[in-house]
């Protein structure tokens, strides 16, 4: 999963509300969290300021599960 769908679901929002939020279509937020199309670099720049996110991993791959458990293995 990518940090960017991560960052989605911790702020509590759907996918067509955050593509509304940038002025796309949720199956064009959906290519962009599945790493099928890397947004342009002003769309990143709207999806960092919306998630309150300023770093430079928004597209970087995580492990969700063990972010959530605390990574505790």
């Amino acid at each position: 999963m990518l940090k960017l769908t991560m960052l989605r679901i911790e702020r509590n929002l759907k996918q067509e509300k955050l593509a509304t939020y940038i002025g796309k279509s949720r199956s064009t937020l959906s290519s962009y969290e599945n790493g099928r199309i890397i947004p342009p670099y002003k769309t990143i720049l709207e999806l960092k300021k919306i998630l309150n996110y300023f770093e430079d991993d928004l597209l970087k791959e995580v492990d969700y599960k063990k972010k959530i458990s605390g990574g505790v293995k």
